[in-house]
């Protein structure tokens, strides 16, 4: 499709994900060709008004590396907010993007969409509205209803047990959340603040990962420390060294204290000090290897564990919901509980629309549709660790300028796809991969931007100096070279990775190479 046509193009949902697609689409096309169509009424998405004790799920990465790339660059500075977005400040900054890109006039409030179709060539939505329901056709649907738009329901046979949704409103209450994700751990968290009385257990069926928001070390955000150098090699290699570092980390924190003694405070605060024992117990029965799961990142979680506020137990021993196992498992322990909250994951809402006839795996990179040319898919890419926004963007762009003709579609997409689709399976067996396509954060916007002819090589950065801070600092999407380049930001920007540390993982990626290419060499043979 060329821009000497102009087709109509629907967006579905105007969570984060839509906004960006909007904003992307309208770069190539008249706005009066964009509509988006958002059941609720507002457009501050699934996190945009969280509470203050959210803190996994509303600030999992830093303000600076959770803002798209928009201009003007006192837009992306969000000078009112801190380091990490806390409660409903990423709302605040989502209405902030929709105000400068004027971009609320496309949106139609209080439509929801029933149902998906596809009538070649076109798109048949049928739409619900105030005045009931209606259908609209369209060349092209960018889907961006997110990720947690269908909660999973969970079956409580035990009449006398309530079950809510989200946490407002109780008090005083037996509760038992049950998940282990970012969610579950801070709406377990939300309940647990003294001043509501519950008695709140976190009902859980295996291990979780929590990550500390600041560097014990370093005394900087767990982010600044991840660049591309890092990301290079191999990640077994990183599971491995990284398994070893957080579980020496956590052991002998005071021996870490003793060699650093300036981030003192910050290691009492993110590497357990009280709570080491439970961090360990949680990450021993995580599932996977480090960088194969997701992370909470709340320490005031782990905090109220250690001081009772929480109670870690296992799973239901049945259906009534009075009875759970311990965290280990050799027991059972009555709880009768009054309120059950479920945050155990999300049902993928894609294939219900559609009744049935798209899937995530038909999606080439999580956002193109392998077969259908005119249906795209943005927002459903999750990183292990990292953030969703900036990932949208990325795919936003590539799928806006593809849809626009900026752009080749790719070549033998449909084997490409299911390639892509058991690696990601083999690789994220832990995953529900049904409704998340798990990825590595930057590695997989890098293939992105490569797509897209932005990625930014020692070439076309113009100088060796400036390569050697895009591969040592912190690793961030502002670094590729579209017209949203950030060229002053990259020049100015501190590297924290410690001189010794960046030599050591040089050199393992040196290791590594070698050996690829004598792997290389053998199979040539």
């Amino acid at each position: 499709m060329t821009t000497a046509q102009t087709p109509r193009i629907a967006v579905l949902g105007a969570g984060s994900s839509g906004l960006v697609t909007l904003k992307c689409l309208n770069e190539y096309f008249p706005a009066s060709a964009v509509t988006c169509f958002e059941k609720g009424n507002t457009v501050r998405g699934a996190w945009g008004s969280r509470g203050e004790d959210f803190v996994s799920t509303s600030t999992k990465y830093t303000t600076q590396f959770s803002c798209f790339q928009e201009v003007p660059q006192a837009v992306a500075h969000h000078e009112p907010y801190g380091e990490f977005f806390r409660g409903g400040e990423y709302g605040d900054y989502l209405e902030r993007f929709v105000e400068h890109f004027k971009l609320r006039q496309q949106i139609a409030f209080g439509v929801e969409v029933r149902s998906i179709k596809f009538v070649a060539p076109k798109w048949e939505l049928l739409l619900k509205g105030p005045n009931g329901e209606f259908t609209q056709t369209f060349d092209a649907i960018f889907i961006c209803t997110g990720l947690v738009s269908r909660p999973r329901k969970l079956s409580v046979s035990d009449s006398r047990i309530r079950v809510q949704e989200t946490p407002e409103g109780i008090r005083d209450s037996r509760v038992v959340v049950v998940g282990g994700g970012e969610s579950a751990v801070d709406v377990a968290n939300t309940l647990a603040r003294a001043e509501l009385g519950n008695t709140v257990f976190l009902s859980l069926r295996s291990g979780i990962r929590v990550s500390p928001r600041y560097h014990p070390i370093r005394k900087v955000p767990s982010d600044f420390l991840r660049n591309r150098l890092l990301l290079s090699v191999d990640k077994r290699w990183r599971n491995a060294i990284g398994e070893r570092f957080v579980t020496f980390r956590i052991k002998h924190r005071k021996l870490l204290e003793a060699l650093f003694p300036k981030s003192r405070r910050e290691m009492r605060e993110t590497s357990g000090g009280s709570n080491a024992g439970w961090e360990l117990r949680l990450m021993s029965r995580a599932r996977n290897e480090l960088f194969n799961v997701f992370h909470n990142k709340s320490d005031a979680f782990l905090q109220a564990v250690t001081e009772g506020r929480i109670t870690i137990v296992g799973p239901p021993v049945d259906d009534s919901f009075q009875s759970f196992f311990d965290f280990e498992q050799t027991e059972q322990v009555s709880i009768a509980p009054q309120v059950v909250v479920p945050s155990a994951g999300y049902y993928p809402l894609l294939e219900t629309l559609s009744a049935g006839a798209l899937a995530l795996k038909d999606f080439y990179l999580g956002c193109l549709h392998s077969t259908l040319p005119n249906c795209f898919l943005i927002g459903h890419a999750r990183p292990v660790i990292g953030n969703i926004p900036t990932m949208s963007e990325l795919q936003a762009k590539y799928c806006s300028g593809l849809l626009a003709g900026r752009f080749a579609r790719p070549v033998d997409i449909v084997p490409q796809t299911e390639t892509q689709w058991l690696e990601l399976t083999r690789e994220f067996p832990s995953i529900n991969t049904q409704c998340i396509y798990p990825v590595e954060h930057i590695p997989y916007c890098d293939l992105l931007a490569k797509a897209m002819g932005i990625y930014p090589t020692r070439r076309a950065l113009g100088s060796l100096r400036l390569w050697l801070k895009w591969l040592l600092a912190p690793a961030s999407t502002s670094h590729y070279l579209d017209q949203d380049f950030d060229r002053p930001m990259l020049e100015t920007q501190p590297i924290h990775m410690p001189a010794v540390l960046a030599l050591l993982v040089g050199a393992i990626r040196l290791f590594q190479t070698q050996v690829e290419l004598m792997g290389k060499g053998r199979s040539i043979r």
